[in-house]
Order: structure tokens, then C-alpha cells, then sequence
């Protein structure tokens, strides 16, 4: 998926177009002269072609954008930018209509992989005002398009089409300099739109996806130190950089349509509105979200039906350090999907008669911990790496549930990770509860899903470590002891 990853250097390079404008100032020679090092900042060379200035109007023509990092580049051009002083200590910024890009990236024991791209934008509106050292970059755009093609490589032809629109975009972004550049930002879409398609030469399969999301809105806080490169992250990072975004959209909805030699596939998604946070700095990164009224269908050849199911809500949390240190760093990850439910189609398939319950469904996994980091997350010298140097510490086990056709599963605990031998071995006690599994094994024999002697094994390794509680309730005890020793609820099972 080369070109996907292609693709999306370039939707942030264009982007930069207007999150670098927040480098404003109150003059048309200062607004350039902090665009070009705002570029500059996230790694781009800048040359341009012509700088003439007629009357209040300051012209830059043939602007060129380069930036090279590790087996890839993007190349952009834009044929002017007009800076124009409005009189009042304020300065209206316009670029051309078009702006043009080639974004290629190196795959390994492929042909090289490139994007022609076209940014479009219409009747866009930028006001910078405030002071040198308080500058604020007004944004008004009814809409703005980008378009990427995939060119032919060496010896064969992968055409791949990718389409974005923002609709009635309106913001306002503020930077406050010093030492570390501070830059706030708030911006609303009304509408984001996208699209993609595709086609394999050589099994002369084919893939279109679209969707789009309403009443987008993000806000953004940064701080960038003077002088570091942010390209490269660890650096950055380590120099005091931040990086924090938050992300909200009212309703969404997506499908996907592949036709293959296997047969077609379909699938369509949405959603009724969700949020996403993050956070980078050097004492780690920090994604949350969530999502709420989500629903799938998918229609494949395999089934006669279409496949439907839906999710009341889910969220997620995911915490870890990204700074080397020796020292132990609390790390989390949350993740739960509340009020699973599929349709009777799908149920019938294998419970024609009804017998199991067929009640929302719940996963919940809460865990936290401390792990060290043997090298900097985003450096050049983990990038090489197999996987991190990640090693976990403690786990706790805040909460796990499962619950299902009429059972349910919860556990709670805490272990201790012992790294020094071939394999990390754990130490300590997960506690967990079961209800409703002899009613489930019952029903699955009933329905002849199970034969009986399973069911009977299953029965028995319930009763030999699990210990009643109730009706149809159990717990277990599961300790893990120095030496790999393994017990539940007293007995050694290895």
C-alpha cells in the first residue's frame, strides 16, 4: 500500500499551505519572510522564481516547495502568491487558483512509486492582522479541492485516482513568538468529502471507495522551539516541542465497492458523529476517541443476504512514552464496544430456532502499566529496528468483560514482567468471573453445534478450576508464580 502512504505526505504537504500562513506578520514582506520560514521549519526548500512589488501589492511568482526525507520527496509549485496591505496594519494573502505537485516515494524491490496532485482553491479569503509578535490569520474558503493521480512506474501501469474536498471552511489561526513559537488554531468544515479508486492490472480487479464527514471542527495547540527541523520528530520532541489536536464531527458515512476475480464485495458505513484527541511531546503520545450510532452492511457472494451489524458506542485510549529512559513510564490502552448487535439474517444462520440470547454484546479491555523505551520512538535508529525496544514492566488489568450470548466474563489484576530470560515471564494474580456458561454449553449441545463429549470435557475443567459462586457463577484465582509456575485457585497447572 505504498501509494497509499504517498498520498497522504502529500494531503500534509498541501496542507501546509495553510497552516504555515499562521506565520503571518502585519507588512507583505514580513508575511512572506515568515511563510518561507515556516517551510523552512518542516524541512522544505524554497526558491522562487520572481518577487516584484507594485504599489501596496507585493507579487512571488513561481514559487517552488522541495522537501527529501529517507526515500521519498514532494515536489510543489504554485505560479503566485499576492500580498496585498490593506492600509489598516492588516494584510490580504491570495494564491493561485491551482496549485500543482508530484509526491514519490521508494518501495523496496518495486518500481518507484509516484503522485501527481493538484490542489484547487476558489474564492478563499486570508486576513492576517495583530502585531509581529502577536500575529492572527483569519481563513475563509468555500472550497477546497486536492486531486491525486498515480503515474506510471518503470514497467507497470497502476492508475489510482484520490479526491478531497472541504467545503465553507472558515477559522482563525494565532501565533505568539519567542524562544518556542506558540500557535493556537480553531477551524470549521461544514462538509469533508473524499473518494478513491483503483485497478490491478494484472488480476484486473478494481476498488472505488467515497465517503464524508459534516461539520468537522479541530483545534490545535503547538509549540515549536526556533531552530529545530520538524521532520524529525525526536528532535523536536526532545527540544520541546507539542502537539496537540482535537477533532469533532457531527455525522459520517463511507462505502467501499471492490469487484475481483473472487467476486464483488460491497460495503457501506456510518456513523452519527464521534471525536478524536491527540497528543505529542516528550513525555509521550496520547490518542483518544469516540464514536457513537455506527453501522456496517456488507454484501459479499458467499451470502444471500447483506451482512448488518451496529455499535451503540465505542471509545478508545492509548497512552505510551516516546522518549528514552531508563526509568519505567506509564503506558495505557483502552479500548470498549458497547451494544454490539447483528441482524437476524446473519443469527439465522447458525441459530435458526432462536436459542441463544441474542441481547447487545459488550468488550471492554482496560490496561495500564509501566514500560521503558531503549531508544527515542520516532528517530532515525528505531525506524531500522524490527520493532521498538519496548519492554514492559507491570501490567494491571483494570478491567476485562465479555459478554455475549448470554454469558459473561470480567477479570481484574496485576502482573509483574520478568524480561531477563528468552521469554518475558509474568508474576502475579488476574482474578476472573464467569456467569451463564453452563446455560451456553446447554444451548449448544441443544442446537448440535457441540457434540456432548466436548461439552462434557468443558464441564470438567470448569469444575476443577473455576469455584462456584452462584447459580451458574464461577471464579477463578489465576496466579503466576516465580519459575513460570502457573496455579488456579491453589492447583498447579504448570
Amino acid at each position: 500500500m505504498a501509494w497509499l502512504k504517498t498520498a497522504a505526505s502529500g494531503t500534509v504537504c498541501a496542507a501546509l499551505l495553510s497552516g504555515t500562513a499562521a506565520f503571518a506578520d502585519v507588512t507583505p514582506e514580513q508575511v512572506w519572510q515568515a511563510w518561507e520560514k515556516g517551510y523552512e521549519t518542516y524541512g522544505y526548500d524554497v526558491t522562487v522564481g520572481k518577487s516584484d512589488r507594485a504599489g501596496d501589492v507585493l507579487t512571488i511568482s513561481d514559487v517552488k516547495l522541495v522537501n527529501s526525507v529517507e526515500g521519498s520527496s514532494f515536489d510543489m509549485t504554485i505560479p503566485e502568491i499576492r500580498l496585498r496591505d490593506r492600509g489598516d496594519g492588516s494584510v490580504e494573502a491570495s494564491v493561485s487558483e491551482k496549485m500543482t505537485g508530484i509526491a514519490r516515494a521508494d518501495v523496496p524491490d518495486e518500481p518507484p512509486v509516484e503522485l501527481d496532485m493538484v490542489m484547487t482553491q476558489t474564492g478563499t479569503k486570508l486576513v492576517v492582522s495583530g502585531t509581529p509578535e502577536d500575529m492572527i490569520y483569519d481563513i475563509d474558503a468555500p472550497k477546497i479541492t486536492l486531486e491525486m493521480d498515480q503515474a506510471s512506474t518503470q514497467d507497470k501501469n497502476l492508475p489510482i485516482k484520490i479526491w478531497l474536498s472541504m467545503e465553507n471552511t472558515t477559522g482563525r489561526y494565532e501565533m505568539l513568538k519567542g524562544d518556542a513559537d506558540s500557535v493556537k488554531s480553531s477551524v470549521k468544515t461544514g462538509l469533508v468529502k473524499y473518494s478513491a479508486s483503483g485497478a490491478d492490472p494484472e488480476s484486473g480487479g478494481t476498488f472505488n471507495f467515497d465517503g464524508e464527514f459534516t461539520d468537522v471542527t479541530y483545534d490545535g495547540n503547538f509549540l515549536l522551539p526556533s531552530g529545530v527541523p520538524m521532520e524529525k520528530l525526536d528532535e523536536a520532541l526532545n527540544a520541546g516541542a507539542k502537539i496537540e489536536m482535537a477533532i469533532k464531527f457531527a455525522s459520517s458515512s463511507h462505502s467501499v465497492n471492490i469487484d475481483s476475480p473472487d467476486g464483488p464485495v460491497s460495503q457501506k458505513s456510518s456513523g452519527e458523529g464521534g471525536n478524536l484527541d491527540m497528543t505529542f511531546s516528550k513525555e509521550g503520545m496520547h490518542f483518544s476517541g469516540a464514536s457513537k450510532g455506527s453501522a456496517l452492511e456488507m454484501t459479499t457472494k458467499e451470502l444471500p443476504f447483506p451482512v448488518k451489524l451496529a455499535i451503540d458506542s465505542a471509545d478508545m485510549d492509548f497512552m505510551m512514552p516516546v522518549s528514552k529512559d531508563e526509568a519505567a513510564q506509564p503506558f495505557k490502552a483502552k479500548l470498549s464496544l458497547n451494544g454490539l448487535t447483528a441482524t437476524d439474517d446473519l443469527w439465522n444462520m447458525f441459530d435458526p430456532t432462536g436459542k441463544l440470547p441474542r441481547d447487545p454484546a459488550t468488550l471492554a479491555i482496560d490496561l495500564s502499566g509501566q514500560m521503558t523505551l531503549g531508544a527515542d520512538l520516532f528517530s532515525p535508529e528505531v525506524a531500522k529496528m524490527p520493532s521498538p525496544p519496548i519492554e514492559v514492566k507491570t501490567v494491571d488489568i483494570n478491567r476485562l468483560k465479555l459478554s455475549m450470548v448470554g454469558a459473561d466474563l470480567n477479570g481484574t489484576g496485576s502482573l509483574e514482567i520478568r524480561n531477563g530470560g528468552p521469554l518475558p515471564m509474568p508474576k502475579g494474580v488476574i482474578d476472573l468471573t464467569l456467569s451463564g456458561a453452563n446455560g451456553l454449553m446447554d444451548k449448544l449441545v441443544e442446537m448440535g453445534l457441540v457434540p456432548q463429549d466436548q461439552i462434557m470435557f468443558a464441564r470438567m475443567m470448569l469444575g476443577l478450576y473455576a469455584k462456584p459462586t452462584g447459580e451458574d457463577a464461577y471464579e477463578s484465582k489465576v496466579e503466576f508464580k516465580d519459575g513460570g509456575e502457573i496455579l488456579v485457585n491453589g492447583q498447579r497447572v504448570q
